[in-house]
């Protein structure tokens, strides 16, 4: 087998032994759930993980609970639980930061979201 075969069988069985991040949230959104269930409207926690998964800080804001997963290119990335729906609906107009942040959301399952910060 070349070098490069060897390369690729070992670059397919990291990604299939990692876990992609997909199925990561899937395995850890019954203790995201519980955790976010937890949380009183304005509070904002550091790092911590959640379920297996690693976040910046949680925040919740008018009953959405916001996991931070990182940033990309200077704009913040991760997950929202929202039971009440839509969450740009009731975040349109949070200020989070000194930066203003554009929020998208995209509906995963139940009342989980992916979520994009951008500035």
């Amino acid at each position: 087998m070349t070098f490069f075969g060897i390369l690729a069988l070992a670059m397919v069985a990291l990604v299939v032994f990692r876990g992609t991040d997909d199925q990561r949230f899937i395995r850890s959104a019954a203790e995201m759930e519980a955790f976010a269930r937890t949380m009183r409207d304005g509070e904002r926690l550091g790092p911590r993980t959640v379920g297996g998964m690693k976040f910046e800080q949680v925040r919740r804001e008018r009953g959405v609970v916001v996991f931070q997963r990182g940033e990309r290119l200077f704009s913040p990335y991760g997950y929202a639980w929202s039971p009440q729906g839509d969450p740009f609906r009731l975040l349109e107009d949070v200020e989070w930061s000194e930066d203003h942040v554009d929020h998208y959301f995209e509906h995963l399952e139940g009342a989980f979201y992916s979520w994009d910060g951008r500035r």
